[in-house]
């Protein structure tokens, strides 16, 4: 009997201090709230905010005021800064741009959730809807911003004009087998909470290798976690949103006439260049740009190349005639045939 007290003394002693410390864990960053945004702001580490029904979202949108709207959409754990590299040149060129920041990333708010299609399809309706956007928009999604931009062109066809996907998720990921234990209850949440940051932390440090900037890139995604929320935030994200089974809404978006125009790396392992041939089935108009020995990081380790396409695609949307199939883009990159 005095065996069982003293066991189940270790184990209550246990149990609360996995408590305490996940408790504690939680409460060892602040939150975000208009004090520090204003901080950030007058910083110069972020542009405009904006009070949508989900949530404060962080955006940055420039250009002349009458061009084309490119929206960025970033992906699973980077930031709208993924698309700093872009701004000034397709400004240039006479488009207008927008980024933000999903909630539970960079400097928008962190909501409960769940962090699912719903979410993410909110966000960006209440955005353009809050902007004034009036016309069609030229979508552009990263990674799982691929998905979130071929779910909201599915169910709001009228408000897509073009589509462009950079190795966008959906359609599967690379295999991970922390990721099946980090999605269980209790003990999943025990370990993002603590040591969650350190585990993202890692994870982009390798990512930024693949960067201009090694240092930048990751002082710049460093700074979303010193504000509380952004692990569970992703924790959410890996157990509600659709990265993978998302084919009914590919096959949707790409029965639009509209045009897609999809950029992938052959070495890509996040987000496998497999899942092309299945993409290109259900998007029989898609064009597709894939790059020998580049992995899942091409959005920014080959920005210009990407943001040239960009910029090529939709001029040739605006300059095509009514009816008129878009000119060919004048580009060597390799293709994958459709999945028979």
């Amino acid at each position: 009997m005095a065996a069982l007290k003293i066991g189940g003394a270790i184990i209550t002693a246990v149990v609360l201090i996995l408590t305490m410390s996940y408790w504690a864990a939680g409460r060892a960053r602040p939150v975000l709230n208009a004090e520090t945004r204003a901080s950030l702001v007058k910083q110069g580490l972020a542009h405009s905010f904006i009070d949508l029904p989900g949530g404060t979202v962080h955006y940055r949108l420039e250009g002349p005021a009458d061009g084309p709207l490119i929206v960025l959409i970033h992906g699973f754990s980077l930031p709208s800064f993924v698309w700093d590299d872009y701004f000034d040149p397709l400004t240039r060129a006479g488009f207008r741009v927008l980024a933000f920041d999903n909630y539970g990333r960079g400097f928008s708010d962190r909501p409960k959730g769940p962090y699912d299609a719903d979410l993410t399809d909110n966000l960006l309706t209440e955005l353009l809807d809050r902007l004034s956007v009036k016309k069609p928009v030229h979508l552009v999604g990263y990674s799982m911003g691929g998905a979130i931009a071929t779910i909201f062109a599915a169910r709001h066809p009228m408000q897509v004009a073009s589509l462009t996907l950079i190795a966008p998720a959906g359609l599967g990921v690379g295999a991970n087998r922390n990721m099946t234990l980090i999605k269980r209850p209790l003990i999943g949440d025990w370990i993002i909470r603590i040591f969650g940051l350190k585990i993202f932390h890692a994870a982009a440090a390798q990512e930024a290798k693949a960067a201009p900037n090694p240092a930048h890139f990751l002082t710049d995604f460093d700074r979303q976690m010193d504000y509380r929320g952004y692990g569970e935030a992703l924790l959410s994200t890996m157990r509600h949103y659709p990265v993978t089974g998302s084919e009914q809404a590919y096959a949707e978006a790409g029965a639009d006439p509209r045009p897609i125009m999809v950029i992938w790396g052959e070495a890509d392992k996040t987000v496998p260049f497999t899942n092309a041939q299945t993409l290109m089935s259900l998007m029989p108009n898609a064009k597709l740009h894939s790059y020998p020995k580049v992995g899942h990081p091409i959005a920014y380790s080959e920005a210009p190349i990407v943001e040239s396409l960009i910029e090529q695609f939709v001029e040739s949307q605006i300059e095509a005639k009514p009816g008129a199939n878009p000119p060919s883009l004048t580009v060597k990159t390799r293709a994958v045939e459709p999945a028979r």
